[in-house]
């Protein structure tokens, strides 16, 4: 009797930890998130080093989390560990940019073909409302007014993508390019040119026009090459 008491008790712990495992797991993604959001948009710079005293004090986490958190931000690109120095924050890469943006291209072809499949006229509706608010925001509006209706733009097309794998490795790989690097190469021709491609996306989507709509959204995707 004793022996399964002690078994269970050690069950008991062995599910405790597993708990605390996930739970360390859940948060270092959220901290991956946070740092990630933080290089993308200039506030811990490219060639920066990371110290983790100050990460933990500046984001209230765990030495074990933040370190976890910046092994996934080293898998992903945007951090390297350097031996016997710590973590860096990556330069920018224009070649790997330039492969980023080519298998974006790819991917969004193949989930703009199934959206044309599964999106409804009320999607359509819904998708031209928003095509509206980034030409409004282009004509009036802040850069983060810009950025934010394209992001709604994209979000709401994709939600009729039933594919979300698919969907998921294309807002991981949109995630990657840097927001200080659109912000500064973003022109008033490249903006007007967005512009265009949204109003025509939906017009494929509303004519079930395959062809033009895969042409479409692979030149908008490809456009983002001439930033660099």
């Amino acid at each position: 009797m004793t022996l399964v008491t002690q078994q269970n008790g050690a069950t008991s712990a062995s599910v405790q930890n597993m708990r605390t495992a996930g739970g360390s797991a859940v948060r270092a993604r959220e901290l991956a998130k946070l740092i990630e959001k933080d290089i993308s948009t200039g506030r811990l710079s490219a060639g920066s080093w990371l110290k983790q005293v100050d990460l933990e004090a500046q984001y209230a986490a765990s030495r074990l989390d933040i370190r976890q958190a910046l092994d996934r931000l080293e898998e992903k690109g945007f951090v390297k560990l350097e031996a016997n120095r710590g973590y860096r924050v990556e330069m920018f890469d224009t070649q790997r940019f330039r492969n980023v943006v080519t298998i974006r291209a790819i991917l969004e072809v193949a989930a703009a073909e199934e959206v044309l499949i599964h999106i409804d006229e009320s999607g359509l509706v819904r998708l031209e409302r928003h095509a509206d608010q980034f030409a409004h925001a282009v004509s009036s509006g802040t850069v983060v007014d810009q950025e934010e209706a394209n992001g709604a733009f994209h979000t709401v097309m994709l939600e009729y993508c039933p594919n979300r794998d698919l969907v998921a490795m294309i807002f991981d790989l949109r995630s990657r390019v840097p927001v200080t690097l659109t912000r500064e190469k973003n022109t008033a021709t490249l903006l007007a040119q967005t512009v265009r491609d949204h109003y025509d996306i939906v017009e494929r989507l509303r004519h079930r026009d395959r062809p033009g709509l895969t042409e479409t959204v692979r030149r908008h995707v490809l456009a983002g090459l001439e930033i660099v």
